[in-house]
């Protein structure tokens, strides 16, 4: 067979079972979705994708080739692979109940906009930015938006806080050794001591708060989603116009937006 190793047949053409018998899997799909799965916990090398996979590097690597042109993967050019935004686009289809989400954020995101007024958003990490992937805009006429799919720096905002806060160490100090401290404001962090100091203060409130990061005039108040690992999995936000923002109402808002991600993620982690 010309040295064509098994591990590299698809089982495609096996015959479909008729119903109420058990269908065999298809090996591709079923690889595809452990290397997905791998890329979860984490961005890997090509053999360390392999190893955790336990697949070839020649079929991992057929399969990521396979997965980066769909979009559902990204490669960094130091080769190393980490999910890509076709798994965020699934992931806002999850979130709004399009797709089926395990659990109802919808009611929850409703009861917070309704309870501060102000525009609710669930951002996700997305490489070294952070993507907007829900977003309840607030009734209100003056109000701040972030975008639906709009991606943003990872250090930028309360909600790139707490996605970054919350990391394991090893994968904190990894990406804030490669992450482009470039401002959108003035008031962005560019430092990276400061953010340092502003992830660890983060850490022992629970909650994120920023002020005109990402545009003027604006504030945002987060809080970390976790699954059933204790990663975190989702920021989210109330934002509003800094004029309505005064310490009492942050503080109410800490409160709402730590208690309604607390409810999320004990809904996740009992599914």
């Amino acid at each position: 067979m010309n040295g064509v190793n098994v591990d590299e047949i698809d089982d495609e053409s096996s015959p479909a079972g008729s119903e109420g018998q058990s269908v065999a899997p298809v090996r591709s799909v079923a690889r595809a979705v452990d290397i997905l799965m791998v890329l979860g916990d984490g961005p890997g090398q090509l053999s360390e994708v392999s190893s955790a996979a336990l697949l070839s590097k020649a079929t991992t690597y057929r399969i990521l080739t396979t997965l980066k042109n769909k979009g559902m993967v990204l490669q960094a050019p130091n080769g190393e692979y980490r999910l890509g935004p076709g798994c965020f686009h699934m992931m806002s289809g999850l979130i709004d109940l399009r797709a089926g989400f395990p659990f109802d954020a919808d009611t929850d995101l409703k009861a917070l906009r309704a309870a501060t007024g102000e525009t609710i958003t669930v951002h996700v990490r997305a490489g070294l930015s952070r993507m907007c992937i829900e977003e309840l805009p607030s009734p209100q006429p003056i109000r701040y938006t972030a975008g639906l799919g709009v991606a943003t720096g990872i250090h930028i905002g309360s909600a790139g806080k707490v996605l970054l806060a919350f990391l394991p160490p090893d994968e904190l100090g990894d990406l804030l050794r490669t992450v482009d401290l470039r401002p959108m404001t003035p008031s962005t962090i560019t430092d990276l001591e400061v953010l340092r100091q502003e992830l660890d203060s983060v850490r022992r409130r629970g909650t994120a708060y920023s002020a005109g990061e990402r545009v003027v005039g604006a504030v945002g108040v987060s809080a970390p989603v976790f699954d059933d690992r204790g990663h975190v999995v989702a920021a989210l936000s109330v934002l509003s116009p800094a004029s309505r923002i005064n310490d009492d109402r942050r503080r109410e808002f800490e409160s709402l937006v730590a208690r309604t991600a607390e409810d999320i993620s004990k809904r996740i982690r009992t599914h």
